[in-house]
């Protein structure tokens, strides 16, 4: 079939076919040669089993762009995704595909201001993008219409199925109505996912992303746990204990890559940065010096990056660890290509440790091997690199024995054409001629072979092992000085038993929500109550009767009043303190606050950056009642 090798031969109109090149788009994944002809067509659900990164976004995005291209008095299309982020980068995504000014896309997410997004559904918007939970508030507040969705799209379905949103899935799968047509991406297709699919698409056909198996990226990948201010150290050490450092660093925005790049220089390391600000010129010539190795280390955003090709990288490091498995499985392809192997290591927060948890087990899934944890470089394996290092790049300086008996080679330095002495080349058998070399003689010598003569002569003066150690020390000597290196706070391996005892704190877990009458008949008898003098608050209860050890109890500054629900609380606290939503555990609204529990760490950085920044929603730790 031709028609999978052009984006042009699936019928597209002129402006989607111009954003498609504009984009680089040069032919259509195998992902999107399955998904562009049943969606473009009229009728028929679509079911497909897809790993993350092969292009997805696109393959719902296009036909999207290319049906829906007048004003509707409401969505067309919904798209549920699992994260906010996930949520961002396909609005994103889609807006690009067309230039037209319809469709109107808008995003709809938790952690964010739900009166703007009110506006903007009632602007009008002909696709809506949004995670499960603001969208199921959106429909009780009678503010989104779902009563005109053509088609209902739900990305990364297995995600939302561990993230425990399944539930708020069907609600809205019943809420939409009944002839609207599906489209499931999934890059697994556990039980409960096909046990939706009979009940709600029926008898379909489940299609398999058809990339082999050997486009994969070969990669083996680690994390470390550093904190924030030892990470510019543990970096150091990752690149000064690989043979042959060449490798990608991903920062999340563009003043992050300016200054880690700036840092890296400062610090000797030839690096350069490259991200939305530059100009195509300066991009261009940025790229080619690392594509001749003139630089080793590229740091890099995820939108600079895009496109990008470059082969034999040995390294990608995430300088900061990204918010969904979409943009780590393209972070991490871009090595491990081409038969060989690269490593991935992601520099995680204590704070992230759930984070990478997941992205372990979503890695074991699509590339087959969970995400390893590791400690950081210790200086002592460092040295033994950098002393292996040296002696190999010695070693492949040493002529070959072809060059031996010939006694010259091609010269890398100016001139190249001219054949000269290898400065390793055997010295000519001694003769009564060279005990009376006169300095005519000696300086001939040096024209003819500089390097040996000047060899020799140091040789003669302090021996060979003082030679070679003044000169490693002239080249070497700052690398090899081990305080040259700082220390490096370790963390010790979350285990799952650790792991399991986190999440059972979650309202989502099995066991918590077994709980749920218990605490409530507790709750009104008045008993089993107790509170913190420092991390409890009027009217706040506590989980079981007690909080955790390592939990706060916080005040914030929003209620029911203000349009709030739990949800919104849950996801403002896990933004403002970088942690998963389910470990902000007993929410409590009320008319004009709201209580909440989650980890001591992540507490403090939530009500540090409400002190920090005047417009930010007050949060801040509850105060016992006296």
């Amino acid at each position: 079939m031709d028609i999978l090798n052009d984006f042009s031969n699936f019928g597209l109109s002129d402006a989607v076919m111009e954003a498609v090149k504009a984009k680089g788009f040069a032919a259509p994944t195998p992902i999107q040669t399955i998904a562009l002809p049943r969606l473009l067509s009229e009728e028929g659900h679509l079911v497909v089993k897809a790993r993350t990164g092969t292009g997805k976004t696109a393959a719902f995005g296009i036909p999207l762009v290319e049906k829906f291209t007048t004003p509707g008095h409401a969505p067309n299309a919904l798209i549920l995704t699992p994260t906010r982020e996930l949520c961002q980068q396909i609005v994103k995504e889609i807006a690009s595909l067309t230039s037209r000014p319809f469709p109107r896309i808008t995003a709809v997410y938790g952690g964010s201001s739900i009166r703007n997004q009110i506006l903007e559904l009632k602007r009008g918007a002909e696709i809506v993008a949004g995670t499960p939970g603001r969208v199921l508030d959106l429909m009780e507040r009678k503010v989104l219409d779902l009563s005109s969705v053509e088609f209902f799209i739900l990305d990364e379905a297995d995600e939302m199925l561990d993230m425990g949103f399944f539930d708020d899935v069907e609600a809205i799968l019943k809420a939409v109505k009944p002839d609207r047509r599906v489209a499931l991406f999934s890059a697994t297709m556990p039980d409960p996912i096909l046990r939706v699919v009979k009940t709600y698409i029926g008898d379909v056909e489940i299609l398999e992303d058809a990339a082999p198996e050997d486009e994969k990226p070969a990669v083996d990948q680690f994390y470390l746990i550093v904190k924030k201010e030892d990470r510019l150290e543990a970096l150091r050490r990752i690149i000064d204990g690989s043979d042959d450092f060449y490798g990608l660093i991903f920062c999340a925005t563009k003043i992050g890559a300016d200054e880690l790049c700036r840092r890296l220089m400062e610090n000797s390391y030839h690096a350069e940065a490259i991200h939305g600000d530059l100009s195509q010129e300066a991009r261009e010539r940025t790229l080619r010096r690392f594509r001749n190795r003139l630089t080793t280390i590229l740091v890099a955003t995820d939108v600079a990056a895009r496109g990008l090709d470059i082969e034999k990288l040995t390294h990608v490091i995430n300088w900061d660890i990204p918010h969904d498995r979409e943009t780590y499985v393209h972070r991490i392809g871009r090595t491990g290509r081409a038969g060989r192997r690269g490593r991935a290591i992601s520099l995680a927060l204590p704070s992230e440790r759930s984070r990478m948890s997941q992205f372990s087990r979503s890695m074991e899934r699509i590339l087959g091997g969970p995400i390893a944890f590791m400690k950081p470089p210790t200086v002592k394996s460092v040295m033994k690199s950098l002393k292996r290092h040296i002696i190999n790049t010695a070693m492949e300086a040493v002529p070959t024995d072809d060059e031996l008996e010939t006694g010259s080679w091609e010269s890398e330095g100016e001139n190249a054409s001219s054949t000269q002495t290898a400065p390793f080349a055997k010295t000519p058998p001694e003769s009564g001629v060279m005990d009376e070399t006169t300095k005519e003689d000696k300086k001939s010598a040096l024209l003819v072979d500089p390097v040996g003569a000047v060899s020799r002569e140091l040789i003669d003066k302090l021996g060979a092992e003082k030679a070679v150690g003044a000169l490693i020390t002239l080249s070497f000597g700052e690398l090899l000085d081990p305080s040259r290196y700082g220390a490096i706070t370790e963390f010790l391996e979350t285990t799952p038993r650790e792991e399991a005892r986190r999440d059972s704190r979650s309202p989502r877990h099995s066991a918590y929500r077994r709980g749920d009458a218990a605490r409530e008949r507790r709750d009104q008898r008045g008993k089993g109550r107790r509170f913190s003098d420092e991390i409890t608050g009027p009217g706040a209860p506590s989980i079981d009767g007690r909080l955790p050890f390592d939990s706060l109890r916080v005040y914030v500054g929003l209620g029911r009043q203000h349009g709030a629900t739990p949800r919104d609380i849950a996801q403002l606290l896990a933004r403002t303190g970088n942690v998963p939503n389910h470990l902000v555990d007993a929410i409590e609204m009320k008319d004009f606050c709201a209580f909440a529990t989650m980890p001591e760490d992540a507490a403090r950085r939530a009500c540090g950056y409400s002190r920090s920044n005047k417009d930010a929603t007050v949060v801040k730790p509850a105060v016992a009642r006296r």
